[in-house]
């Protein structure tokens, strides 16, 4: 079934407590009183569908927090960051009028958390839930972190504007994410996370939609794959880095050859290229992968002219690439790139980010020391200061990440300076190593 973009606005705010543990109770049996519900009385209610493969004998009873409900899984792997690694399943409770309800639930695991535990999330889950009713329509979700909920995803009329932190209180610090994810029927779901470091607060109930349902969404736990359906999928490979199978070179070799041209009389640019992951958004990850940032240095003195583009990158395959020791990669010649901005320098700030490429970080990590990172320590160490590089997550509410979609995206709201290119290209090629 054909249906438009959603938009959904989550707002995450950090909670006190910890999370109830799934309480798995005996399935009743016949037509019992009250709130409790048989499988049978499931089964007669949904009676038969051909669209999903329905795993019956997986159905899982919970006695829940508000009223016993029954999970059971369904086909369909919902994608998020280009990654399957969700799971979808149907929910039957009774509803405030004593009448049986479904409704779907889409539980996505956050894939670096996926990649860094490399386990199956059922304890200490982080991640996303969505919930719709029957016909799809999208309610609510939630987000948690390590087994306590964090925020809450609601349904919106639009896309949020970006939020500036000097608008805020100075004890608050608030920034808007643009993310998105395919459904398991390949529908796209586009929504916005606000992530604010703030004090904590207790949600106190539910904290969910406002569906009056009577249902007010069990935990991920709740939600565990239990239910049979596609399950979740196993920590997906950590996404591949544009560049990233050439081999590491000699940054000395490399930054060796600017001292072949006279420093009295030349001119210095410093140009940072960034390959966003989904050009004209701040989404992390996209058709280009999670992006890069190179940093290219050009000294030229009459018709003599140097140019050495190097991007920072993990030494390693698959997982190892979280965390790995670094490299550094001739990004000259064939890497694209979105956007790019320049500057001139002196040669004394010159010199000083030669220096430090030559001597780069020996410790490459996805979230805390990436590509973006190394560009921007880089041209502070020169008196640059870039554009604004910092994304945040719902995971890492107090720590902002570098990332080149948000570099990007700040490079492209300066169009129309002249030392900024919005129209993209390819990085030309470098000079390459001098003995």
């Amino acid at each position: 079934m054909k249906r438009k973009i959603m938009y959904a606005l989550l707002v995450p705010v950090l909670v006190l407590g910890c999370r109830k543990e799934q309480q798995k109770a005996s399935p009743p049996s016949g037509s019992a009183p009250g709130t409790a519900l048989s499988l049978d009385q499931v089964k007669a209610y949904y009676k038969s569908d051909t669209i999903n493969n329905i795993a019956w004998d997986k159905a899982t009873y919970i006695s829940g927090n508000t009223s016993p409900y029954w999970l059971v899984g369904i086909s369909g792997r919902p994608r998020f960051q280009s990654l399957g690694l969700g799971y979808r399943q149907l929910l039957f409770y009774r509803d405030t009028n004593n009448k049986i309800n479904t409704r779907i639930l889409e539980t996505i695991p956050d894939a670096i958390y996926l990649q860094r535990k490399r386990q199956d999330p059922n304890t200490g889950f982080t991640g996303r839930t969505f919930v719709y009713d029957q016909d799809y329509h999208f309610l609510y979700g939630k987000t948690y972190l390590n087994g306590k909920q964090i925020g809450q995803i609601k349904p919106a009329t639009g896309k949020p504007k970006p939020i500036q932190a000097d608008m805020l209180a100075p004890i608050t610090e608030c920034a808007w994410v643009d993310n998105n994810y395919v459904d398991g029927d390949g529908n796209a779901v586009i929504y916005s996370e606000q992530v604010c470091a703030t004090s904590y607060v207790d949600l106190g109930s539910d904290g969910g939609g406002s569906d009056n349902s009577g249902f007010s969404g069990g935990s991920p736990g709740d939600a565990s794959p239990a239910g049979g359906g596609a399950g979740p999928a196993p920590a997906p490979e950590v996404s591949n880095l544009p560049g990233e199978n050439k081999s590491g070179i000699n940054p000395k070799d490399y930054m060796k050859c600017f001292q072949n041209i006279p420093e009295n009389g030349a001119s210095m640019t410093i140009t940072i290229y960034v390959q966003e992951p989904w050009p004209g958004t701040t989404f992390n990850i996209g058709p280009n992968s999670v992006g890069h940032t190179a940093i290219s240095l050009t000294k030229t003195n009459g018709n003599t002219s140097i140019t050495q583009t190097v991007g920072y990158y993990p030494d390693a395959t698959g997982f190892n690439k979280m965390h790995a020791p670094s490299k550094l990669v001739d990004n000259g010649g064939d890497l694209e790139y979105n956007v790019s901005i320049s500057y001139q320098v002196t040669a004394e700030n010159f010199n000083k980010i030669v220096n430090y490429i030559s001597n780069p970080p020996t410790v490459y990590d996805i979230t805390d020391f990436n590509c973006t990172n190394f560009v921007n320590s880089a041209c502070l160490a020169g008196s640059i200061k870039l554009p604004d590089p910092f994304t945040y997550s719902p995971l890492y509410p107090s720590s902002p990440v570098l990332a080149p979609g948000a570099l990007g995206d700040s490079i492209e709201k300066l169009k129309g300076d002249p030392n900024v290119n919005t129209t993209g290209g390819n990085i030309p090629l470098s000079h390459g190593p001098c003995n």
